[in-house]
């Protein structure tokens, strides 16, 4: 052989060479030791590449002479030259598959373990497929996966081999070590010492792959528990930089006795980074999923909430919480009994102190001009008072309760300061759960904002300015800046936790736990004050149980803002208070112009907002025309809708518990003094509605007629509530109040309703008005896809089209795509109506009359007051309107909606085959023009079949 320094000179082919000639004439049994001996040498000289070649020389020789090869001579040439380093990754796989061949799976097994082993011993890893390579022998010989994993990672611990571990042996070695350690001291000790040689790995793999072998011993760290047996210096240094959730974990493995000196804080409310355990007591009412208590269910224990009272002050002040987000959503679901929960709570002596006193509050509340709290008051107020609330279970409950005026609130809130002065929102909405999709935290002189989303970012603004990437980020950690680094914080048990940022690390962030500071914490005042622009004194703005208040200099509560340091993915974000101060006037003009706002202009932009948005913008331009900004205009408006809220909420509530409405209430709201109505909200706003809408029709009869209908503008249609019936079917719907089998309660719900329409200008008494059924032209010519993309421009601009017709006005009020029909009123001033088709629209069913206005309505109540309910026979009603229609006494019960106990057993009840519409109106006409007539004559059968012989589809008649 030659010398290995002459070999080493040639080169690696040169070498191959001169190898490949000293064995040409050594004879075929002898050239595999031949190589062997070559192998033996070069490793010794330091050549493993040559090494591994002569090697491998030396099997290839077996497998060209089959009968050369002895298993048990090489078996030991392998315990031989293996710890020696001079046989190579691919000589040691095949050698796998030789003995998984030849051999029995066990003895297979035990070889390739051997000789695996025999590195080990000589302080080296044979090669990096070990596990998967053993693992498959084991499986083939019965061996578990675990137990062979956990064998091949305790002697690499043992043998100290996991610093100089490839990546691709932590990979497979991360979670047996894990495993092994849990179960053994010793192990665990052995696994701590096995921090990978970051050197030697940056060296052979690059900086990558080195701190990615790092993290996997952290990680096996991590699952093996080992954070209890850390000390704390040792996270400030070996496990420094860690993924942030293998880090938490160690921590809390660690307990407490990493933070010696941490502060409990928990419960802290003026904390404005902390977030509150509970925000339902803040959320504002109808937001999507408010999560109220659900306390109506089966599982629901006063007792369990009356204990929780009685606990002390921490449970009195958790069930007030509840209860007030309760009674925020009380009558949200209609098939829920509310008012046997409250009752429930009434009776247990513990929750009706507290119901009694926030009962108390909110009538405070409610009697102050303190326009977000007046609001909130007045709402819950109005939701207790209903049927089965807690007016009937004490009637005393009302006693001094007096709304303050809400123009007063509106003013005191304008002139005091709102949040929009400093372009802060008003709709920030906070979150409780960890996984919302934004943070803010204040420290000192710098704010934190951090998107939670999957290339997280963190923006701080202050003293200096920074920008941070945080990918990932674990649940529950809050991101701030303490004017050096970027930290992350949590609360456990309390305790603040907080973490320095060090980059990341795969997906995540990387973290260290520095003792210097593992306790820091976020240092922001809960309360601080604001000089709004023109202001002669400053306002305070205070965090308290999750809400921000800001406080005028006169006493007046100006602004509510729900707040957390987290928050959900929609809306703004509101800072904490002891940002507020460095925030720029959004409009400082119009600002001071809102110290200058006096009662006058307050009313006035009240009035305005009733009548819709644009009325409101108008008259904001008009009363303060210094208000320029939209951010001001917006927080403007939206204080000007508050107000009018609580004017609607204050008409309801007063009429619930018997007190008279104030003399000057805008005549929008205001009803007929003879057609008076249970005033709900809804109901006043339906009639807001109602009036605005004969606003615009009159102002489009002030255009110039022609001959045929034309468009004069889109107009933005008022909200308003459904009443239970449309004008159109208003007869139909008074019926049972004039029938002898009503109840009285039925009579007068009908009756009431009635009354609140004949208040609406469209049941004023001169019958100037009818509802329409249009459906757009050209249809059926049209394809599918035609129809689908008229049908959804027409959903987006029908409602609001104002026409000038022939002989008044048509409003169109909405469209349905799924009937291909919108609804239309047409107002006529003389009450003559005539075939009318706006360019674009057909007739989609004959046009009902409206029976129902001022004047028939003012005088059926009369008579029904003098009288008592009509004389109605039944039975010869229906006969007569099925012989004189010509259908069956089915579809003419069905038509009258009479119950089967008031009519004659001959008499069929059901097999009606008229269509729903239909019976609408036919059911329509049979009211007479004159209320008093159903006295003499009764109902009007001959018009309805009239009616029916003209536009409806005649069935034959029932044998």
């Amino acid at each position: 052989m030659p010398a290995p320094a002459d070999l080493a000179a040639a080169g690696p082919k040169g070498a191959k060479k001169m190898l490949a000639r000293a064995a040409s004439p050594v004879p075929a049994a002898e050239l595999a030791p031949f190589f062997e001996h070559a192998c033996r040498e070069l490793a010794r000289a330091g050549d493993s590449e040559l090494a591994f070649w002569a090697f491998g020389q030396a099997r290839k020789i077996e497998k060209d002479h089959p009968a050369l090869l002895d298993l048990d001579r090489v078996h030991g040439v392998f315990l031989d030259l293996v710890p020696a380093g001079g046989v190579g990754p691919a000589a040691l796989r095949d050698y796998a598959k030789t003995l998984a061949a030849r051999l029995p799976a066990g003895e297979a097994h035990a070889r390739f373990r051997e000789v695996i082993c025999a590195g080990f011993d000589a302080g080296l890893i044979p090669y990096a497929r070990i596990f998967p390579d053993l693992r498959a022998l084991a499986r083939a010989a019965k061996i578990k996966k675990r137990d062979e994993e956990a064998f091949l990672a305790e002697r690499l611990l043992r043998a100290g081999l996991m610093p100089i571990a490839s990546h691709q042996v932590w990979a497979a070695a991360r979670e047996p070590l894990a495993e092994v350690a849990r179960r053994d001291d010793d192990l665990m000790k052995l696994l701590i010492a096995a921090e990978p040689d970051r050197a030697r790995h940056e060296e052979e793999s690059g900086e990558e792959v080195a701190e990615e072998i790092r993290q996997m011993w952290l990680d096996s760290l991590a699952g093996s528990g080992a954070g209890a047996h850390l000390p704390a210096h040792w996270f400030g240094g070996a496990g420094r930089g860690c993924a942030a959730p293998v880090l938490l974990t160690l921590v809390e493995q660690a307990g407490d006795r990493l933070f010696p000196d941490a502060e409990v804080v928990y419960g802290e409310e003026t904390d404005p980074a902390l977030p509150p355990p509970d925000h339902r007591h803040v959320i504002p009412m109808a937001k999507i999923n408010t999560d109220s208590p659900r306390w109506w269910g089966r599982a629901f224990d006063a007792g369990r909430q009356a204990a929780d009272v009685a606990s002390g002050p921490e449970g009195r002040a958790r069930f007030a919480g509840l209860l007030d987000a309760f009674v925020r959503d009380l009558g949200y679901f209609g098939n829920v009994d509310y008012a046997a929960t409250v009752r429930a709570l009434w009776d247990l002596p513990e929750t009706r102190e507290v119901l009694d006193e926030s009962v108390d509050g909110w009538k405070a509340d409610a009697g102050r001009p303190d326009l977000p709290f007046q609001h909130d008051a007045l709402q819950r107020l109005v939701r207790l008072s209903g049927r089965g609330g807690l007016l009937d279970l004490d009637p005393g409950v009302a006693e001094g309760l007096e709304p303050a005026d809400p123009v007063d609130a509106l003013l005191a809130a304008l002139r005091g300061g709102i949040p929009a002065e400093l372009a802060v929102p008003g709709d920030g909405t906070p979150h409780k759960s960890p996984k919302a999709g934004r943070t803010i935290v204040q420290h000192l002189g710098y704010l934190t904002i951090a998107e939670r989303s999957w290339h997280g970012h963190a923006s701080v603004t202050g003293d200096d300015r920074l920008s941070l990437r945080l990918p990932q980020l674990p649940e529950g950690l809050l991101p701030w800046y303490d004017g050096e680094t970027g930290l992350l914080s949590r609360i456990q048990d309390g305790r603040w936790q907080t973490f320095r940022v060090e980059g990341r690390t795969g997906r995540t962030v990387a973290l260290t736990l520095d003792p210097s500071l593992a306790t820091a914490r976020p240092q922001a005042p809960g309360a601080a004050e604001v000089t709004f622009p023109g202001a002669a004194a400053p306002s305070e703005v205070r965090l308290s149980r999750g809400a921000i208040t800001v406080t005028a200099p006169d006493g007046t509560r100006t602004a509510r803002l729900p707040f957390s340091p987290v928050m959900s993915t929609k809306g703004g974000l509101v800072p904490p208070p002891g940002w507020w101060p460095r925030r720029d006037p959004a409009d400082p003009d119009g600002s001071a112009a809102l110290r200058r706002l006096d009662r006058e202009g307050a009313a006035c932009l009240l009035e305005a907002t009733l009548a819709g948005q644009r009325a409101a913008a108008d008259a904001l331009e008009a009363v303060l025309p210094e208000v320029t900004a939209p951010a001001l205009r917006d927080g403007v408006l939206q204080a000007a809708r508050t107000a009018v809220e609580c004017l609607l909420l204050a008409i309801e509530l007063r009429d619930r518990i018997g007190r008279p409405q104030p003399p000057a209430l805008p005549a929008l709201v205001s009803p007929a003094p003879d057609l008076p109505f249970a005033r709900t909200t809804v109901r006043t706003r339906w009639l807001v509605r109602q009036r605005l809408l004969a606003r615009a029709l009159e102002s489009a009869t002030a255009e110039p007629a022609a001959g045929e209908p034309y468009l004069v503008r889109t107009v933005s249609l008022p909200t308003g509530g459904h009443v239970g019936v449309d004008l159109d079917a208003l007869a139909g719907h008074a019926l049972p109040a004039v029938l002898p089998w009503t109840s009285e309660a039925q009579r007068e719900g009908v009756l009431d309703v009635l009354r609140l329409w004949a208040n609406a200008p469209i049941g004023d008494g001169t019958g100037a008005c009818r509802i329409l059924r249009l459906t757009p032209s050209g249809g059926e010519e049209q394809s599918n896809a035609e129809r689908q993309m008229v049908d959804g421009q027409l959903e987006e601009t029908a409602p609001g089209e104002l026409w000038r017709t022939p002989n008044g006005a048509l409003l169109i009020l909405d469209y349905q795509r799924r009937d291909r029909t919108a609804t239309a009123v047409e107002y006529a001033p003389a009450g003559t109506f005539g075939p009318i088709e706006p360019p674009g629209w057909q007739a989609a069913r004959a046009p009902a009359p409206c029976w129902g206005d001022a004047e028939r309505v003012v005088r059926l109540v009369r008579l029904l007051t003098e009288r008592g309910p009509a004389p109605i026979d039944a039975a010869a009603t229906v006969r007569d309107l099925a012989e004189r229609a010509g259908f069956g006494l089915a579809d003419a019960v069905a038509v009258c909606a009479f119950p089967a106990e008031v009519l004659d057993d001959g008499i069929p009840t059901t097999g009606a085959e008229l269509p729903f519409p239909m019976r609408d109106a036919l059911r329509e006409r049979l009211l007479p023009d004159d209320p008093a007539d159903l006295w003499t004559t009764g109902l009007t059968t001959d018009a309805a079949a009239a009616w029916w012989r003209a536009h409806g589809r005649p069935t034959p008649a029932a044998p």
